[in-house]
């Protein structure tokens, strides 16, 4: 049996926000901090990580996702922060407008995940973008400087068409993200 690492997320597929997020990562950068930037393509709200599955187990998965019913809604990015600020491993941006949907989304996910015997979220969900991950402490005060400069940058807002399965194979380069499956939200056709 293979085993296939998979998530359940929300991507971010707006252009103009995907700038605006490049930018704040160019802009973290030149701190001097060793950072590993998250890929345009990558940009996502993990509303459940799941490990290694058996592949066998994937169409399950797929049920539950096809389950899921809402409409599609509106996410603002805002601010830059990271979890434990003395010791940083991943910079975020936190959003505000659609946070609700999302902890309702995660919610009902993680129910009908422990359901179906699938391993639970050992920490509360807090809904957040990873934008960068912190690969050393080098430069960290320059770091948490900078990222106290765009605590409260406004980056913009994007809709949420579609929650996703997805797919995540590791490589040396960075993580490659493949769907294996969509559920689009009530009225995201109107926006395709």
């Amino acid at each position: 049996m293979a085993e296939i690492r998979c998530f359940i997320a929300v991507e971010v597929d707006d252009s103009d926000l995907i700038r605006e997020i490049s930018k704040i990562q160019q802009a973290l950068l030149s701190s001097g901090a060793k950072l590993k930037l998250v890929e345009p393509q990558n940009l996502h709200f993990t509303l459940h990580f799941l490990g290694n599955i058996i592949d066998e187990r994937i169409p399950e998965l797929t049920n539950i996702i096809e389950q899921v019913k809402g409409a599609v809604f509106e996410v603002e990015l805002n601010g830059v922060g990271c979890f434990r600020p003395q010791r940083p491993r991943v910079i975020w941006s936190g959003t505000t407008t659609g946070a609700d949907q999302l902890i309702h989304h995660q919610k009902f996910l993680g129910r009908e995940l422990r359901i179906q015997g699938f391993p639970s979220e050992k920490r509360s969900y807090s809904p957040h973008l990873t934008v960068l991950r912190v690969r050393s402490g080098l430069h960290r005060e320059e770091l948490m400087q900078m990222v106290q400069q765009y605590a409260n940058k406004e980056f913009g807002k994007f809709l949420v068409k579609a929650i996703k399965l997805k797919k995540s194979i590791l490589t040396p380069k960075g993580p490659i993200y493949e769907d294996l499956a969509v559920k689009e939200l009530e009225g995201a056709d109107d926006f395709l």
